[in-house]
């Protein structure tokens, strides 16, 4: 009997350690996509207990994405009070269409056509944040370029070749793709140097710049916004999510507290098993 005990002891003492390792590691995980031209996703790291980064991202999102992109798993009401914002002031600054309801889908304003303005329908983003990643959309948002070439005259380096038009532009600026002088790296990893001691360049294309003056943001509050925006769609693929967290900790502080105490009982039925 002694030594069931002690074996259900140790497995309890490891499944909880495996748990606590599991849970960390998801907690910190990065939630990020391929990003093709641009690189390496710039990282995003999301804060679902900031309400006025969460509101401003809805104000956003409302303002300029939802004539196109739906919410179609979300309600009106619910997101008015996870942002706890009052409904009143909600639906009066937020929600245009008047016979809306709090508890009507998100299920945007776009027609049945619109695969033919567009060659593909535009997608809802309840779920983007799941499937693409939080670091893929903030690096998508922010990587528009000027590209005569295209329908809308922008591209993507995130994206290449995406349908979509770049909305914020005006927010923005135009972004164009720019050539620069970049330091050739040594073979030990630091900068090249010719015999006079002056740094190596080579000229290397490709670098995001936006056109000074062109927008109405400087690049810090434009930043700031996409940060907004892709924290409130963050929040939107699983509204439960700073909860689900939350709770989380709770659970893991319990297993850490009952593994303690197993182990201390573990030890006191051990020495009755040694004598």
């Amino acid at each position: 009997m002694i030594k069931s005990l002690y074996n259900r002891t140790r497995l309890l003492t490891f499944l909880s350690f495996l748990l606590t390792i599991f849970f960390i590691n998801n907690i910190d995980a990065a939630e990020g996509g391929p990003c093709k031209d641009y690189g390496d996703c710039d990282k995003f790291k999301y804060s679902l207990n900031d309400m006025e980064s969460l509101q401003r991202g809805a104000s956003t999102y409302i303002n300029y994405c939802y004539g196109c992109h739906s919410l179609k798993y979300s309600r009106w009401g619910r997101v008015a009070k996870d942002l706890q914002i009052p409904e009143d002031i909600f639906f009066e600054n937020l929600v245009f269409d008047k016979s809306i309801k709090p508890g009507d889908l998100m299920t945007g304003a776009m027609s049945d056509n619109s695969v033919n303005w567009f060659g593909v329908a535009p997608p809802d983003l309840t779920l983007v944040s799941r499937y693409k990643g939080d670091d893929w959309i903030y690096s998508y948002l922010r990587a528009y370029y000027e590209d005569s070439s295209k329908q809308y005259g922008v591209n993507n380096l995130v994206y290449p070749g995406t349908a979509m038009p770049n909305v914020l532009l005006s927010l923005q600026g135009n972004q164009r793709l720019v050539c620069k002088s970049v330091p050739v790296i040594a073979n030990n990893g630091g900068e090249k140097r010719d015999e006079n001691g002056n740094t190596v360049t080579n000229e290397k294309c490709g670098f995001l710049e936006v056109q000074e003056g062109t927008g109405e943001l400087t690049k810090e509050e434009f930043d700031t916004l996409i940060y907004d925006l892709t924290n409130f769609l963050v929040y939107v693929g699983e509204p439960i999510k700073a909860t689900r967290e939350r709770i989380g900790w709770y659970v893991v502080f319990y297993f850490l507290i009952f593994t303690a105490l197993a182990s201390l009982l573990y030890r006191e039925y051990h020495k009755d098993y040694l004598k």
